[in-house]
């Protein structure tokens, strides 16, 4: 049982993003809210909050800010953890994990290897350290990570969305159609799976099949750059079925 939580990255397969559109990314997370243990003050200071607390609560310090908006504050109270704790597994995870939103991914990976070394069972850090991994075009190395997490725990959505996003881009169709109708089984109500697997199912053929998924996507998502992106397509691939039908003789 993990004594922290990690924030998993799912990067979107790409697959229908014709125009170039941003990463679609999700994020999970847990945990109950957390008692006010901060007391106003700085991570660094004369007079320090923290310095009495030991690095689990450091850490829950850290994502409460995160938590709360408070970026900046959060890596500086990671940081100071880490300093007096290079060690602990969770802070590393962490901060790697928000490195990796902050796009400073070799920042990311230096401390997910390091929590992995740590805790080989860490499936969230395993997780984003797919993610690191993928972003510096290391795929192997990334989909031995996704697999190591979904042997851990074969419902983790994340992992296996990832995995299928993985597999979409490398042209394992069928096998990312099986990623995406897992995380759409574990979870029906969630958007993304719908879109990626709209695109699985398009380019192996089933046309029908990816209009469904993406209106169900358009449907679920509160992202309007998105339902955007997908009613587009959906209007191209209207337009491009109508032209496939032959024009009535006029008798």
């Amino acid at each position: 049982m993990q004594n922290h939580r990690t924030l998993i990255l799912a990067v979107v397969a790409a697959a229908l993003l014709l125009a170039q559109a941003p990463l679609f990314a999700q994020q999970a997370s847990g945990g109950q809210p957390l008692p006010d243990i901060i007391g106003g003050g700085r991570p660094h200071g004369a007079h320090d909050p923290h310095v009495r607390l030991s690095a689990d609560q450091q850490l829950k310090v850290a994502l409460q800010h995160q938590a709360e908006g408070r970026s900046e504050l959060a890596m500086a109270t990671l940081d100071q953890a880490i300093e007096r704790s290079p060690e602990h597994a969770g802070l590393r995870a962490v901060r790697g994990s928000m490195y990796l939103q902050q796009r400073q991914v070799a920042k990311a990976l230096e401390d997910l290897e390091m929590a992995v070394a740590l805790d080989p069972a860490d499936t969230g850090a395993l997780t984003n350290r797919a993610q690191a991994y993928r972003q510096f075009g290391r795929i192997p190395e990334a989909l031995a990570d996704l697999d190591q997490a979904l042997a851990l725990n074969p419902e983790l959505v994340p992992a296996r969305f990832n995995r299928g996003a993985i597999r979409y881009s490398s042209g394992d169709y069928r096998l990312a159609l099986e990623d995406f109708d897992y995380c759409i089984a574990l979870d029906p109500h969630d958007a993304a799976p719908y879109f990626n697997r709209a695109a699985s199912r398009d380019a192996l053929g089933d046309r029908t099949g990816a209009v469904e998924d993406l209106q169900r996507f358009v449907q679920l998502t509160d992202n309007d750059q998105w339902k955007e992106t997908a009613n587009e397509l959906l209007a191209r691939w209207k337009a491009a079925g109508a032209a496939a039908v032959p024009a009535e003789t006029p008798q």
